[in-house]
């Protein structure tokens, strides 16, 4: 056998070696092996404008007759009296923040953990004011706070109940 046809045989069983190494069971488990899929971040679709209720809503829910939607995003609305002054009730849809963090964010009264709608939450109480955050999905959370009423945390408990059934959270 000629040089050249050892050159070639060998190249050839190297070759044959590395393509063998491609088929050892420890790849093929490797390929096989997937990451857990991300959760999906709910989408602004999945809650509707001010969380899914309507004015008529916070009023009846709250009791602040007179007040009206002075700001609207998929993400935040505001109302207030129709004579003008500070937002009686607010929503905010925390998107990629913490649950946790928001309990040490909140200087009105002390956090008490709640559950609505069977979801974790923390709902602070003031004098004249409430807010409850609540867990939606894996990464955010809903915000419904009210000022200036006696039933204060009553109203946006059953606020925040039907955003989370609104979304199918609830």
């Amino acid at each position: 056998m000629t040089r050249a046809m050892r050159a070639a045989v060998g190249i050839a069983l190297i070759g044959l070696a590395v393509a063998g190494c491609g088929n050892s069971s420890d790849q093929r488990a490797a390929a096989t092996t997937t990451a857990a899929p991300k959760a999906a971040a709910p989408s602004p679709d999945t809650i509707g404008l001010c969380g899914g209720v309507s004015d008529a809503e916070v009023v009846a829910a709250t009791g602040s007759a007179g007040v009206q939607r002075v700001s609207a995003n998929p993400i935040g609305c505001a109302w207030q009296p129709a004579t003008g002054g500070d937002y009686v009730v607010t929503f905010h849809w925390f998107r990629g923040s913490s649950l946790q963090d928001r309990r040490d964010q909140v200087t009105t009264g002390s956090p008490a953990t709640v559950r609505i709608a069977g979801q974790s939450g923390i709902e602070w109480r003031g004098a004249q004011s409430c807010e409850v955050a609540v867990a939606f999905g894996d990464t955010d959370f809903i915000d419904w706070s009210e000022r200036s009423s006696a039933r204060a945390c009553q109203g946006i408990e059953q606020l925040a109940a039907a955003t989370l059934t609104q979304a199918g959270q609830g």
